[in-house]
Order: C-alpha cells, then structure tokens, then sequence
C-alpha cells in the first residue's frame, strides 16, 4: 500500500474515530509510537498547507464581505464575527499542577476563534492553560491583542440601515468577554427593558454561529469527544489541523456537482466560498497531497 495512502488512512481514522494510536497500530500493524508520528507530521503538513488560504489575511475587504454575510443571514449589520472559547480535553501533562485544569473540571487546552455567519473560522489561537477564563485567554491572545490596538484593519463605522446613526464594526460575545468599542456583548442582568430584551435576543442569535461551527467541529472529528492523549505542542497541532480542515469542508460544502446539480447549489456555493475570501478550491487538493507524500 503506498505511503500516501497509509498516512491518510491514520489520520482519517484517528480523527474521524478518535481511536488510539495503539488501536490504530494492530489494525495496520505496526508500532503505535510510528501512527502517533505519522499523525503528527501528517497535521503539521496541513496546517502548514491550508492555513495561509483557509485563513487568510484580515482586510477591510474580508471583513465588509463578513459584515454583508452577518446581515445578510442574521439580519445583525456591521457584525464581522463572533467570539468564544472552547475546551479543548486533554490528558494531563506531567508536572503541570493545575495550570491546565478548567473550570469544568477536567484537564484542556482553550481553542479560541472568531467565526463567520457561514459557520467558519476566520481566526483562531490554540493552547491557551485551560484554567483562564475566556476574557483572560482573549487577552492574552495575538487576535485580543490586534484588537485592543486597532491592528485589525476595520472598516470605519457605517450607517444603520433605516437610520441616520452609524455604528462601528464589531465581534459579538459573551459576558466573559470586555465591552469594548468593537465588541459587542449582551446587556447584564435580568430584569431588562423590553427593548434590552430583544437586543439581547438578536445578539445571541447572532453569536450562536460560533457555538454552531463547536458543534459540527466536535461531531466531524470524534478526536474532541475524548481526552487528546499526546504532548500539549502534539495536540495544539492536530486542533489546528481539525479547523483547517473544518474550512476546507464548509468552503466545498454544496459545491455542484453533474450528479446532483440543482439552482439552489448554483446560488448558494459561490456565495460561500467568496464569503470565506477562498478562491480556486479545484485546485488545493493536490497542495493538500503533495507534503503527505514526502
């Protein structure tokens, strides 16, 4: 069986199964340090392939086209993204004490992105302590601090539609996260004004996109649904690899193809794959082969 095939095969079984190296090593028959390497490697080369055209430079450009999306979707204008972290399960390293233990109760690594209306990530940072909250994560972070210094390259503020009052582009989170002129979180408390409550409501409408792109990362990949049993550096680089990958499918997603072709795919794929600021798809899977080989 040629390498590249055997490469493929233990990531995909890996991620997709979430099945140890051990167990992946007597189906294929070989050392279980080896599939562990392999996998490794086999993450390095994708994240090193895909993450400069699955994640491409922030642009005033990019972030209209993510506003237009937000609006267009979500019906919340001048949003270019949302917020949140997520715990990443891992087992714990040795001699770590405390600092990956979470909240929750359990050892793990902090993913935190910023994702699009279209369920994808436009910025992540991985390997954060699991103990840190996620205001603390986001500012310790190079997007949080980008963002704190107006690094970012934002558009300048727009007019509401319907009105005379103009608002500046911002990310929309959490109460874990700082009010700041470009972050959008909701009102705190309960007994809210009725027009509190439906601001609230909008917003979280529009946030749950990144509680979405956690859900469809965690049950694509059932890597997530277990402790990550690999050296924190090992695991930063296959969750790196899992969101790239992520925007690999979700940008392909509902391509047309001759079989199943029909005027919904013809509207609805392009518009996806321009939001994602991706262009010619066709012909990244070969950039994609081309370092397993080696």
């Amino acid at each position: 069986m040629p390498m590249i095939s055997r490469r493929t095969l233990y990531l995909s079984r890996y991620m997709a199964s979430g099945a140890s190296f051990q167990s992946i090593g007597y189906s294929f028959r070989v050392a279980h340090n080896t599939v562990g390497k392999i996998v490794h490697e086999t993450c390095l080369a994708l994240w090193n392939t895909l993450s400069p055209l699955c994640f491409p430079q922030p642009s005033k450009t990019l972030w209209e086209m993510k506003s237009e999306r937000f609006a267009t979707l979500w019906n919340f204008p001048c949003c270019v993204g949302a917020l949140d972290g997520k715990h990443v399960r891992i087992q714990c390293p040795s001699h770590a004490g405390s600092l990956f233990f979470n909240y929750k109760h359990f050892h793990s690594i902090q993913l935190q992105p910023v994702v699009d209306a279209d369920l994808m990530f436009i910025v992540i940072d991985v390997g954060e302590y699991g103990r840190n909250s996620d205001g603390a994560a986001f500012k310790t972070s190079d997007f949080g601090k980008a963002l704190m210094n107006k690094e970012l390259d934002l558009p300048n503020p727009s007019l509401i539609p319907g009105t005379d009052e103009e608002m500046p582009y911002h990310f929309v989170a959490d109460e874990a996260y700082p009010l700041n002129l470009n972050i959008m979180r909701p009102f705190d408390g309960r007994n809210l004004n009725n027009t509190r409550r439906v601001f609230n409501q909008r917003l979280s409408r529009a946030r749950k996109v990144v509680e979405c792109a956690f859900g469809i990362l965690s049950r694509k990949w059932e890597i997530f649904q277990r402790p990550l049993r690999v050296q924190v550096d090992n695991a930063e680089t296959i969750v790196k690899a899992a969101c790239a990958l992520h925007n690999f499918v979700r940008a392909r997603d509902g391509e047309m193809r001759p079989e199943t072709s029909t005027e919904m795919d013809t509207m609805e794929a392009p518009s996806l794959r321009q939001s994602a600021g991706l262009v010619n798809w066709e012909k990244i899977t070969h950039l994609v082969v081309d370092p397993l080989m080696q």
